[in-house]
């Protein structure tokens, strides 16, 4: 996997609902900046999926609800790099596009909650990478954010 403090964040917010995929790139952009790249959204993503932790899936504008894909790691990769239904994919999004797309949601499996349960809150270990934005802040007593 990628950044240990960053997959522990992703984690975390997995668990607490279905995750966009500019949500991820959000993340590696607050937690991981240096190693931002469209390609290393598609690492990170694909590292959790091997892993075991996270299912493919979407928004269905059918059922109103998240749906998980029925198809190989490989098709669901293809879809998030590159579109799926009328939504831009990682390489062809505009940074705009990227934050916006419902290309892709993940959900966490039961393995990446048994993983997260025993990693703990990554904010005890690591701090707030978001403490220096006031709408991220957050509330409790965590250590200092390392960069």
């Amino acid at each position: 996997m990628s950044d240990k403090r960053l997959d522990h964040f992703l984690l975390s917010a997995m668990a607490d609902d279905w995750m966009s995929v500019g949500e991820f790139a959000y993340f590696i952009r607050s937690i991981s900046p240096t190693e931002f790249l469209r390609d290393t959204v598609l690492d990170v993503i694909s590292g959790l999926a091997e892993h075991g932790y996270l299912r493919f899936g979407g928004w269905s504008m059918t059922t109103k609800t998240w749906e998980p894909w029925d198809v190989g790691d490989d098709v669901a990769m293809e879809r998030i790099a590159h579109g799926y239904l009328g939504e831009p994919g990682v390489l062809n999004a505009t940074d705009r596009e990227l934050s916006l797309t419902e290309v892709f949601r993940a959900d966490i499996t039961a393995a990446g909650l048994a993983h997260l349960a025993l990693l703990g809150n990554p904010y005890d270990l690591y701090g707030n990478p978001w403490e220096s934005d006031p709408l991220k802040q957050g509330s409790g007593n965590y250590p200092p954010w390392k960069t």
